[in-house]
């Protein structure tokens, strides 16, 4: 792996990771990015599969909880569970139920996804709230990115796919290919906006598609338990890369808060973009 400096239009650049032609944080050990395919799984796991800011922490704690039969949990961030984070040494010392949670795309998945077939949870959001958060993210863990640029000039970057993670495009529509393809493997896709609509009926889903027992008191405290701004006050001090780890995170959490962001002529212009990447695809995305 190697650290590259991704320009933006104005000269402003993003600190990243190189790797066989993708894009990465500049984690302090690429090494375990590497390892992510011989990564040793068990056939109870839960993998948590997303774009970055697109809910991974959200779905996260609504897995742990019901895997666990309750609410009151340890709290942790995801990132002791995130296949870009933990070595396989230490996943190995850590009890089930596991959820681990990650970003990379399908193909950089453990192999041992296609062998032990855990549970695959996919979480996904529309691409101008994603962005609209990712770019605040950035910009806030100072030490990680590097970056300071303008909103604008972030958004080309994005829109390209030289942010870290590469293009949003890609990972929604790779996703879309894998669930069409791979009918023998155990996958629920959700969204955001569903989620964020109706956090009990999603809830279900989620608890019939881990085979835990519908208990309705249960998932009514998830659905407390994980609201926004729980999670937003659970999450502060977890950040390692923020200057002040007394800061929040995560901002809002709203859907269709791009409308903030974008002026009337940056919307149609990416309007124009998402309907060329996005052309011939069936999914649909909420962006109010």
């Amino acid at each position: 792996m190697s650290v590259v400096k991704i320009p933006d239009a104005s000269g402003k650049t993003l600190t990243l990771l190189e790797w066989e032609g993708r894009l990465y944080p500049n984690y302090k050990h690429p090494d375990i990015v590497k390892n992510i395919p011989s990564l040793k799984l068990r056939e109870d796991d839960v993998i948590l599969c997303s774009y970055p800011k697109s809910g991974t922490y959200w779905m996260f704690e609504i897995c742990r909880m019901l895997k666990n039969g309750r609410v009151d949990l340890e709290q942790i961030p995801k990132g002791k569970f995130m296949a870009e984070l933990i070595p396989q040494e230490d996943l190995d010392q850590e009890p089930p139920p596991r959820v681990i949670n990650t970003h990379v795309r399908f193909d950089n998945l453990p192999k041992d996804i296609k062998t032990k077939k855990p549970k695959i949870v996919y979480i996904r959001r529309n691409p101008k709230d994603v962005a609209v958060s990712l770019y605040n993210y950035t910009t806030r863990i100072t030490p990680l990115y590097e970056y300071d640029g303008e909103f604008k000039d972030y958004l080309e970057l994005f829109t390209a796919g030289k942010v870290d993670y590469g293009s949003w495009f890609d990972y929604v529509l790779d996703w879309e290919k894998v669930i069409r393809e791979n009918k023998e493997l155990s996958i629920l896709e959700l969204s955001y906006e569903d989620l964020k609509e109706n956090p009990i009926r999603e809830i279900r889903r989620v608890s019939d598609f881990l085979g835990v027992e519908r208990n309705e008191d249960l998932i009514e405290s998830i659905k407390d338990t994980c609201k926004f701004e729980a999670i937003q006050e659970r999450f502060k001090g977890h950040i390692q890369f923020l200057e002040d780890r007394n800061k929040a995170i995560y901002r809002k959490g709203e859907v269709g808060d791009w409308r903030n962001w974008f002026s009337v002529a940056v919307n149609d212009w990416f309007d124009e973009i998402y309907k060329s990447k996005m052309a011939g695809s069936k999914l649909k995305f909420r962006f109010t």
